[in-house]
């Protein structure tokens, strides 16, 4: 009966404390597992400044990446169950990690869930010196090279590497992935025709395409996206199945008080549901979906399945 007072002091205690914290406005650290620029960097800042004046306190974007989003997720799950420390985990880090590697050093327990935040779309880019400009002209040029063409990903299991890889199977076709750390560095290979091929995510695109600095092949999905109207989505350019919706969403160390859980819950479902700061977004192709902490630890074990059985169907395992 002791054991179970003090249980429950020590929990109520810990709450006080972290509501403290947050109310005295310490700042929240986000930790991000890709790099500044990227386009996941790019909505987390965006997240970061609407969850600031619902949690009263600064959220300042921490990029950790490296490792298939392993390095930002291992830092996470060894830190303080404080409301302080969030990260925004997606399908990679959660669902694919575990089917791809032996071994990582985090595992799901370790993490509270808060939220769904959104569902992402990809595409594929080219070299503007690249001689194909749509996806039935890609395929005849990797088909006819000597030697397979290269196309570069933000990392070796992730999303963008999985979709190469699903490309490869459904087009027929054989090319070669050159990971790069970030999305700077892949679009300074494909602005410099150093790289032919290039599969990333939208918003940190844009502009070079607009400029003419970067062609864009195809995207993901079922419906073009509304910031490129005239690009085709893969299944217009006859290439069906190429993988999985890839998503991203918001968790803390395990062992949050109930109080400041909800806390964070809600500022986080506050923040997603103001359509001004995330018009942007959805004119890009995301799919804003929020749900509770309950509902995001089962989709989490049911993505792990889905993606599971698409990498076993690719055959791709790796160190």
């Amino acid at each position: 009966m002791q054991a179970g007072r003090r249980t429950i002091l020590t929990g109520l205690a810990t709450a006080a404390i972290t509501g403290r914290a947050l109310a005295q406005g310490r700042p929240v650290r986000l930790v991000v597992p890709y790099s500044a620029g990227s386009g996941p960097d790019i909505f987390a800042r965006r997240l970061a400044q609407g969850m600031a004046p619902r949690l009263g306190s600064a959220v300042v974007v921490d990029n950790r990446s490296g490792a298939t989003t392993m390095l930002g997720a291992e830092h996470v799950a060894a830190s303080a169950p404080d409301g302080l420390t969030l990260f925004m985990g997606t399908s990679t880090t959660f669902a694919a990690n575990p089917h791809l590697f032996n071994r990582i050093n985090y595992r799901i327990d370790q993490f509270q869930p808060i939220s769904l935040l959104i569902r992402t779309r990809l595409a594929l880019y080219a070299s503007p010196n690249l001689a194909a400009t749509d996806m039935p002209g890609v395929i005849a040029l990797a088909k006819a090279a000597r030697q397979p063409l290269h196309y570069g990903i933000t990392g070796r299991g992730n999303s963008t590497h999985l979709t190469g890889e699903a490309l490869k199977i459904a087009a027929g076709i054989d090319l070669i992935d050159v990971p790069y750390r970030g999305t700077p560095m892949m679009q300074q290979g494909i602005m410099r025709g150093d790289l032919a091929l290039a599969i990333d995510g939208i918003p940190a695109w844009l502009s070079l395409v607009q400029e003419r600095r970067a062609k864009v092949i195809a995207v993901t999905g079922d419906a073009r996206v509304p910031a490129l109207p005239d690009t085709p989505t893969f299944a217009e350019g006859g290439v069906r199945d190429i993988g999985h919706q890839h998503w991203y969403g918001l968790l803390a160390p395990a062992g949050l008080p109930a109080p400041v859980l909800a806390h964070l819950h809600a500022a986080t479902i506050g923040t997603m549901g103001d359509a001004e700061l995330w018009q942007n977004l959805t004119h890009e192709g995301a799919t804003i979906e929020t749900n509770t902490p309950e509902a995001f630890t089962a989709l989490i074990a049911e993505e792990t399945e889905t993606w599971g059985r698409i990498i076993r169907r690719i055959g791709l395992t790796l160190e």
